[in-house]
């Protein structure tokens, strides 16, 4: 038993180990991969739009087939043209923006292409305003309309005229010529409860007002550039994803910009684009904390996922970025008809319960692991419980660590008084070592008859924090991507989602939570009684557990270390309390005896004879 012990705990210090340097290689990674787009970008000429002229031969091809199509890209290029040659038409054509906004976002919209510039976030930094702005610098408008073509999306940025506006809602139009009219409406959240506020309603409707039918190919919306949130972020933070109806999959940023992998498992070259053909419910980017979710009840066809270039103004981290836009088929439009495409799209924060009242699974993408994401699901429910009696995120996470300590109360005390009876048989079982070193078998009968004397649990060391691991990682998978954290203070954390660095020393942070959490830990540790079966290496292992807990948390968010150092504290009073207590008397092995005869009974029988008169 004391071997497993033993390689259960190398196991997680490995594990705990390999995590850590997995972490420190994909960073690394990520820089050197960002290095090289920058110099990348710096060799380009022109902006993304001259693609346009590049691909028209193709395109002109194409809308042979695909009348819409064509008349767009056709409008495309005449206004292109009319631009360069003559001034007044450029200032016709000349970007227009139009701001929307309710209590928690503000939408700013563009004329060209009838799509959405950006979006700011009111509410998410303590009910101020946010320094984070999604779309900032996108590759294109969020929700602008596009073909894919000679591997590139091709937007049509016509200049849209605005057919109505209100405080909450916008609608453009645009004549596409020989009968074709597109409308674009978009409407917020006002006020109703049924209505997540950072919902925005889209319509896309298209009008036939031509003698024939007119058909349509694959059409893509953009689902708008999600940027880190910090240059630290990992980037599994960073990604793209969908929901199939059964499962959600997601694809990180390092899928494109090429990775190393883990000691070469997972290892992938730099990607321009990836096409994934599938059945799409919704569809997402994200990074750590804000999410954009496209969905309908027309389910789409394909997800192109594409790199986004550093913001060239030096606003936030100087890393890539990521965005996908989304395949829908409008089919064919008869003569005298219209045909229109619904659509919902959040762009806001990742709150798990937000999240889960949108419906269709899109609390997926929070991205829980399938094991321990039910722990994470419960937590948070229970997080959000006691927030709505303490307004205060810091003493939501002290309540529920005291709650689920105590309710692991009586079992871990029970592993206390096991180890502490274990202290007890340090001198038998160094008899028995020497009595037996030579007959291991006989050496194990001895000891397991001990143990059973002094009820004795083999186990008792390494139970606590087996039964504490599901909640740990539970607790890890659901902080370091709560947004209700962000910005959150307690006593001197500025931020729970964030390391507590209250000053750098020769470029190194200065982290006050895990140095006391390594300093309960070893407490703890060290209040624990040794069993007397353990081997060196086991007990190594023990001995540097605090070391290793505190290098492989100190940089995690405040959150989760505040969790594990109240964790630390209520094990030290239990422990305290369990030494206070008297000590047990031993069991005394009753002596039976063998029945001689009639009449005759053992010790046993005798006894419970007694008990009955």
């Amino acid at each position: 038993m004391d071997k497993k012990n033993t390689v259960l705990g190398i196991l997680f210090l490995v594990a705990g180990m390999g995590f850590m340097f997995w972490q420190a290689k994909e960073a690394a990674e990520y820089e050197r991969q960002r290095e090289l787009e920058a110099a990348r970008i710096a060799a380009e000429e022109g902006p993304v739009r001259e693609a346009l002229s590049e691909g028209a031969a193709v395109v002109s091809a194409e809308a042979e087939a695909e009348p819409m199509l064509g008349l767009l890209v056709q409008e495309a290029e005449k206004a292109e043209a009319k631009a360069e040659a003559s001034p007044i038409a450029a200032a016709l054509r000349a970007e227009q923006t139009f701001t929307l906004a309710n209590e928690f976002i503000e939408v700013e919209f563009t004329s060209l292409g009838g799509a959405i510039r950006q979006v700011s976030f009111l509410q998410t930094k303590r009910g101020e305003r946010d320094d984070y702005v999604f779309n900032g610098e996108g590759m294109r408008p969020a929700l602008s309309l596009g073909l894919d073509s000679q591997g590139a999306v091709r937007e049509f940025d016509l200049n849209y005229a605005v057919e109505s506006k209100t405080d909450r809602s916008v609608t453009f139009v645009l004549d596409a010529g020989e009968g074709l009219v597109l409308r674009r409406s978009y409407t917020l959240a006002n006020g109703d409860p049924e209505q997540d506020p950072y919902s925005i309603a889209h319509r896309i409707r298209v009008d036939n007002r031509s003698a024939s039918a007119k058909s349509f190919s694959t059409i893509f919306l953009n689902l708008g550039t999600m940027r880190p949130m910090v240059e630290s972020a990992l980037p599994s933070y960073l990604n793209a994803g969908y929901f199939d109806g059964v499962k959600s999959r997601f694809t990180a940023i390092n899928k494109l910009t090429g990775s190393s992998g883990f000691l070469g498992i997972g290892a992938n070259a730099p990607r321009d684009r990836i096409d994934i053909d599938d059945r799409i419910e919704w569809a997402s980017v994200k990074n750590q904390f804000f999410a954009s979710v496209l969905s309908s009840e027309r389910v789409a066809k394909e997800l192109l996922i594409e790199e986004v270039d550093p913001p060239a103004s030096g606003n936030g981290p100087a890393r890539s970025g990521i965005t996908g836009s989304v395949g829908y088929e409008l089919g064919t439009i008869e003569a005298g008809s219209s045909e229109s495409l619904d659509l919902a799209y959040f762009v806001g924060p990742k709150e798990f319960k937000r999240l889960q009242a949108l419906g269709n699974q899109q609390d997926q993408i929070m991205q829980y692991p399938p094991v321990f994401g039910f722990f994470s699901k419960l937590l948070l429910t229970f997080m959000y419980g006691i927030h709505g009696w303490v307004p205060s995120w810091g003493w939501s996470i002290i309540l529920m660590t005291i709650c689920i300590k105590l309710l692991f109360w009586p079992l871990t005390a029970q592993a206390s008084r096991s180890q502490k009876r274990m202290a007890k048989i340090q001198e038998p079982m160094s008899e028995l070592k020497a009595k037996y070193k030579d007959n291991p078998q006989k050496m194990q009968q001895e000891t397991i008859k001990l143990f059973r004397e002094h009820r004795i649990n083999p186990v008792a060391g390494c139970l606590p924090i087996i039964i504490q691991m599901p909640i740990f990682l539970g607790l890890f998978y659901m902080l370091r991507t709560a947004s209700e954290l962000r910005h959150e203070p307690f006593l001197w954390v500025a931020d729970l989602s964030q390391p507590d660095t209250v000053l750098e020393v020769a470029g190194f942070p200065l982290n006050i939570l895990p140095l006391i959490m390594g300093v309960t830990m070893f407490l703890q540790m060290h209040m624990m009684p040794v069993s007397p079966t353990a081997d060196p290496v086991q007990q190594k292992v023990f001995k540097f557990m605090p070391l290793i807990f505190l290098v492989f948390l100190y940089n995690f968010s405040s959150g989760l270390v505040l969790y594990w150092t109240v964790q630390n504290l209520l094990t030290i009073l239990q422990q305290r309390i369990t030494n206070a207590m008297p000590d047990e008397p031993a069991a005394t092995p009753v002596a039976e005896t063998p029945a001689k005869g009639k009449g005759k009974m053992s010790g046993r029988a005798r006894a419970k004879s007694s008990k009955k008169k």
